[in-house]
């Protein structure tokens, strides 16, 4: 690790590497960067993806974070932005506080479908959807730069320093909710891990999936009234791995494999006659989700029959690759 870094310096040595800091106003950059050496802390490109994925094509949701200048690497004002009105742990069964839930479903719920029933994935099923996102346009940094920050609940303060984020701002509360997130419990038949660089997301993900996979993500579309146009088709089998983008200050990912899932890509068309091809997860089974969420109140139902929701335009999902498409 190199001494400190400040100054002119400090400026052609992002400049140099293509890696933008963007913030909304004036702030004081970290103390201590870790510098780059060549060769192993360049920044991340495809290379290392097609390395250990040859035969899977990158999606756009990831290749848009891999683009020099597309977004910026670092930010310190990632609060701003747009966010899911539901996210992760509301979606997969956690229940983070009865206060929190109520205000997320109140404000979600006469906006557009959240979660479905099985049943309902069919052609000329209508639903008024909104394709959220993570609302963090940030992308990843170097796999050595990136483990040499620290993440975890008790390296806060040191956290904090390093972004020059005070205690008690919007974005320290950010960063406190989302590494508490990664800590959290597993749920039954889970298995997580928050992917702070892009290899490590690849390696995790390979790791328990194979490298015979497809990566999936939903496309972009507004919010209006959109109807399943044709057969959804499956993809993978009862096993799939999701990661996230979570806000922060550079691209990390919460990553989970979900067993008792099923995959499928779903044709739709909107209103205006925009098309779109929309990621969806059913949860066969929710017996072990808590009484409390959302997905009961929204369908009126108790923990137990398949429950459907659709993915964010930045979340990723990993499926293995089947023989042929399968529809519901």
């Amino acid at each position: 690790m190199s001494p400190a870094i400040s100054g002119a310096p400090f400026l052609i040595f992002f400049l140099t590497l293509s890696l933008h800091i963007s913030f909304s106003t004036a702030v004081r950059l970290p103390t201590k960067v870790p510098s780059f050496l060549p060769g192993d802390n360049s920044p991340p490109t495809e290379k290392y993806w097609f390395s250990r994925l040859p035969n899977t094509p990158l999606p756009k949701a990831l290749r848009d974070t891999l683009q020099p200048g597309y977004y910026p690497s670092v930010i310190r004002d990632f609060a701003n932005g747009e966010k899911s009105s539901v996210d992760a742990r509301e979606k997969y069964g956690k229940h983070y506080g009865e206060d929190s839930h109520k205000k997320t479903a109140k404000s979600a719920l006469p906006d557009s479908t959240i979660f479905y029933l099985y049943n309902d994935l069919h052609p000329g099923k209508k639903m008024k959807l909104l394709f959220t996102n993570s609302g963090t346009k940030v992308s990843f940094l170097p796999r050595r730069v990136a483990e040499s920050i620290p993440f975890s609940s008790d390296k806060f303060p040191e956290i904090l320093k390093y972004f020059s984020l005070q205690v008690n701002s919007e974005e320290a509360e950010i960063i406190s909710d989302e590494i508490g997130y990664c800590e959290s419990p597993n749920m039954e038949g889970e298995e997580k891990y928050c992917a702070t660089s892009l290899e490590s997301l690849i390696d995790f993900n390979v790791a328990r999936l194979g490298q015979n996979v497809q990566v999936l993500s939903t496309e972009p579309g507004k919010k209006q009234e959109y109807t399943v146009s044709a057969k959804a088709e499956m993809r993978g089998e009862h096993k799939a791995a999701v990661c996230h983008k979570i806000r922060y200050p550079y691209a990390v990912h919460y990553c989970h494999v979900i067993e008792g899932t099923e995959v499928y890509v779903v044709p739709l068309i909107a209103a205006d006659g925009a098309e779109v091809k929309a990621v969806t997860v059913c949860h066969l089974n929710t017996s072990a989700w808590s009484p409390d969420h959302m997905a009961f109140e929204v369908l009126k139902i108790k923990p137990g029959p398949a429950v459907c929701h659709f993915l964010a335009t930045d979340t990723l999902i990993w499926v293995p690759k089947m023989d042929q498409d399968m529809t519901p």
